[in-house]
């Protein structure tokens, strides 16, 4: 380990990955190389998608900008318009071989002190889950980077501006700060109270039917989750600080718009009315917690 890297050897990012707009290729470039200069970790960016955009688009920049020797790169083609973001998370946790495991969007930057208070927070067992930002106020994800570059093709107009070179330059999450508030929700703060990024207790995670598949797409998962952890009388962890949340346009996988809505939806207004037994049966059931977890 490099003398400048911070030792989070225990912990494994996940990261599902769709590279469906221009921005979202810039920032898992950004997110990913971010974590490989800054900590010695493991990193799974696993990619569903019609192509290898990942591996044709953005390893060769990474790789130009960062180590990646603890980068694993997993891909499946997959030609459904929808993105099936909670069984990729399933797949990749499994696949991880460190104690504590991240879900971790691709557009996401944290301080480097949360990282490191999440850590030590699972370690200690003082947490079996860490929510690495502030709950209830306006304030928990600052909407940073909203300039969206319109050619997808054109890599160096996305690395080429200002702030972002000089991100690369110092890899100091502050840097960020300067295109704070170039957001569509106003001040560029925005609610994102149970999404976006969770440190997790490995074994915990699997204990709790990991990730419910029947969620498609985009929301109301993280929501569920959390009702679902607070059931079970897991230990939830909130560190007083913020994210943040390198903007992108809204494609159906990631909008409230999308055509699995309703029925994600139906499914969140009927989980919550369960009691704790009636919800664990519920899982028990599952498809996937009988192929993935027994």
């Amino acid at each position: 380990m490099e003398e400048d890297m911070i030792d989070l050897s225990n912990v494994t990012f996940i990261i599902p990955l769709r590279i469906d707009t221009d921005d979202r290729l810039r920032n898992i470039i950004l997110s990913t190389s971010f974590l490989l200069n800054n900590f010695d970790c493991k990193v799974i960016v696993k990619e569903s998608d019609e192509m290898k955009k990942f591996e044709l688009w953005a390893l060769p920049t990474i790789k130009s900008i960062a180590d990646t020797s603890n980068l694993i790169y997993q891909y499946e083609e997959n030609h459904d318009d929808h993105f099936h973001r909670t069984r990729l998370l399933n797949e990749m946790v499994l696949d991880a071989e460190t104690d504590i495991v991240v879900n971790y969007d691709s557009d996401i930057i944290l301080p480097i002190s949360s990282y490191v208070t999440a850590k030590e927070m699972l370690d200690s067992h003082e947490s079996d889950v860490v929510y690495p930002y502030r709950f209830g106020e306006r304030g928990e994800r600052k909407v940073v980077l909203n300039t969206h570059i319109e050619d997808v093709d054109d890599l160096d107009a996305l690395l080429k501006q200002p702030i972002v070179q000089e991100f690369v330059a110092t890899w100091k999450p502050e840097v960020l700060d300067q295109s704070y508030g170039y957001a569509p929700h106003g001040n560029g703060e925005g609610w994102a109270e149970y999404g976006m990024v969770q440190f997790f207790n490995k074994q915990v995670y699997m204990d709790g039917y990991l990730e419910n598949e029947n969620f498609i797409a985009y929301a109301p998962e993280d929501v569920e989750r959390h009702h679902r952890w607070s059931m079970f009388g897991y230990k939830i962890g909130r560190i007083n600080n913020y994210a943040y949340h390198m903007e992108h346009k809204r494609t159906p996988n990631s909008h409230y718009s999308n055509p699995f809505m309703t029925k994600n939806n139906q499914l969140w207004e009927y989980l919550k009315g369960l009691s704790h037994d009636e919800l664990m049966d519920y899982y028990e059931a599952l498809d996937y917690v009988k192929e993935k977890l027994k």
